[in-house]
Order: C-alpha cells, then sequence, then structure tokens
C-alpha cells in the first residue's frame, strides 16, 4: 500500500511517539509512507491516515479535496467530556474554548460522513466518542498503543522512590499527588515527579520535581528506579506512562475513572483521583505492604505484554486493507 500520512504542526509528545511507531511498524511491513502537510497537496496514495486528532478536533480541510479513504486517529474528546477549566483555565480562554467546542460538534456532525472510519485508543476512548460527537460505534475502532521495549524494561537494583511523569496539565491532577504525599506522616520512599511546566515550587526535602523537558531515555531511567508509579488523572484516552511503567516491573496507583483502569488491569491500585485521602492511603499501602507490592510487580510486567508497537501497527495495516481491496 501508499499510505499518505497527515503531518500536524507541534502535535503532542505521545501522538508524535504514537505517529513514529506506527510508520516505522508500517514500512517494515513494506507498506510506502508519503507525509503530507498544510502546504501540500493531496498525494496520489491508496489511502489517508491523520493519526493527530486530540481533544476532539476534526481532520483538515483537504479531506474535502478528495475522494481517497481517509481514516481518522481520533484519540478522546476531553475538550467535550471535561468541565472547560481543565482545557481552558482562565475566564477570557474559557470563552474562547466555548467557541473552539461549539465548532468541533458541528465539525463532526458532517465529517463523520466524510471519515471512512476512526481508530480510538481505548474502550473508555470509543463510548466518549459516541456519547460526544455522535460517530457510530460501528465507525470506531479500539486500537492500543505499545511502548519501546528497548528503553523501558526491568531493571535490578534497589527501587529508592515513588514517581509521577507527565506533562503539565491541570487534569493530571499533580497537586492531589503532592497534598497526599505530604499528609504521609513517615514516607519510607521519597517523591519524585517528572513534570515539564508545573508551575509551584514545593518546598519539601521528600519531593524532588523536575521541571524541564526530558528526552524518553531519562524518562526511562527514571521509571526503571522507581518503587511505584503514582498517576491518578482526571482524565486519561490511554495513558502511555502507565504502560511504560508496567514494562519496567513498576506497580501502579492510577485513577479508577476514564481509560486508567481499563489500561492498568489488576496491575496496581485505583482510586479516587479527587480524594487526597485515596491517593494518601494506596501510598501508605504501597510502601509498607511488601507482599502487594511484589504481586504487583508480576501483574504489572505480565499485563505490559499485551501492549506492543507491532501489534498496534498490524492493526493498523488491517484497517487500512479494508478500504482498500
Amino acid at each position: 500500500m501508499r499510505i499518505g500520512v497527515w503531518k500536524a504542526k507541534n502535535p503532542a509528545t505521545s501522538v508524535q511517539i504514537y505517529t513514529e511507531q506506527v510508520v516505522k511498524g508500517l514500512e517494515s511491513f513494506g507498506h510506502q509512507i508519503v507525509f503530507f502537510g498544510q502546504a501540500d497537496a493531496v498525494p496520489e496514495v491508496d489511502i489517508i491516515w491523520d493519526p493527530s486528532c486530540t481533544g476532539a478536533r476534526y481532520p483538515n480541510r483537504k479531506i474535502l479535496q478528495t475522494d481517497i479513504p481517509w481514516i481518522v486517529t481520533l484519540h478522546g474528546a476531553s475538550n467535550l467530556s471535561m468541565p472547560l477549566k481543565y482545557n481552558f483555565p482562565t475566564f477570557g480562554s474559557q470563552v474562547k474554548g466555548v467557541l473552539i467546542n461549539l465548532r468541533r460538534r458541528l465539525m463532526w456532525s458532517w465529517y463523520k460522513y466524510k471519515v471512512a472510519h476512526v481508530i480510538t485508543v481505548s474502550a473508555y476512548a470509543k463510548e466518549e466518542l459516541v456519547q460526544e460527537l455522535g460517530i457510530y460505534p460501528t465507525q470506531i475502532s479500539v486500537i492500543y498503543h505499545g511502548y519501546d521495549d528497548v528503553l523501558f524494561h526491568k531493571q535490578s537494583g534497589e527501587k529508592s522512590y515513588l514517581l509521577h511523569v507527565s506533562v503539565y496539565q491541570s487534569k493530571k491532577n499533580v497537586e492531589a499527588v503532592v497534598e497526599a504525599y505530604r499528609g504521609i506522616r513517615e514516607p519510607r520512599w521519597p517523591l519524585v515527579i517528572v513534570c515539564p511546566g508545573f508551575p509551584a515550587p514545593v518546598k519539601d526535602s521528600n519531593i524532588t520535581i523536575h521541571t524541564t523537558p526530558m528526552n524518553r531515555k531519562q524518562v526511562a531511567g527514571y521509571m526503571k528506579e522507581a518503587y511505584a508509579f503514582i498517576f491518578p488523572s482526571l482524565h486519561e484516552s490511554f495513558g502511555m506512562p502507565l504502560v511504560e511503567a508496567m514494562a519496567c516491573g513498576v506497580p501502579l496507583i492510577t485513577s479508577n475513572t476514564t481509560a486508567c483502569p481499563e489500561i492498568m488491569g489488576d496491575a496496581g491500585m485505583a482510586v479516587d483521583p479527587l480524594s487526597v485521602a485515596d491517593i494518601r492511603h494506596a501510598m501508605e499501602k504501597i510502601m509498607n505492604d511488601s507482599a502487594l507490592h511484589d504481586a504487583l510487580v508480576q501483574k504489572a510486567l505480565l499485563r505490559a505484554k499485551d501492549f506492543s508497537w507491532e501489534k498496534t501497527a498490524r492493526l493498523h495495516e488491517t484497517i487500512f486493507r479494508r478500504y482498500t481491496e
């Protein structure tokens, strides 16, 4: 197949990783990839894939210039399903957010008839797309992300801290992680937070916060030395760090909402992300119950085997073939 891949400007890090890994797989299967962007004409290809639609974003208008089957990866609809304050924090931005969301709903009411198929990243995300955008369930396929098994794998040696990793957004709930940890009277492990853009300094000798971007190798280094991974996000369509942590044999503490429990399986503890006490209790339990911790390490490694980029790419290929043969 000759596959056109839409190249968005400044994609989110997770979207960029996802696109690169699927493209790498498709090329290894013998398919030709043609990237194109805003300044380019629609290429002569068998099928077009836009991997970049996040927050209920609709495809580029170039979809209207062609009858080539156009597949869209729609990563979720958090813009529509969450309160405005999480994606548009100020009053001025909330006014703008209302208009953005109205436009996205309007455009999808039309584009859903133009898009050949929608790929999304979890059963939760599929349900969200059906409810928020009215996309037909039969038009949506769920394909999980994979992880880089060269970087993320179990490492022997002493585990030395609790860990949180994210790029700062209010929905990541990082402040609740800090508050919950500071409520522990005698923590057995320090807390390390890797969160580029985290705005508030924290004066606590047991808490280290890295607020500048790190490359994937550096993030993997932190993952492999963590005792547990703390990720009580308020909204995730998938949650790639959850899989990366499990691949390193690191038990999870994550939310009991959105896609988090679906991705975690039985490899950790699910908490109410709106309850600081619930997050704190889970931290205390994972630190003080070594038998539970060791059992979750094994479950994490087992659960991680369900995710691979090769599998992800093969499932994309299957869908692309459906519309070209």
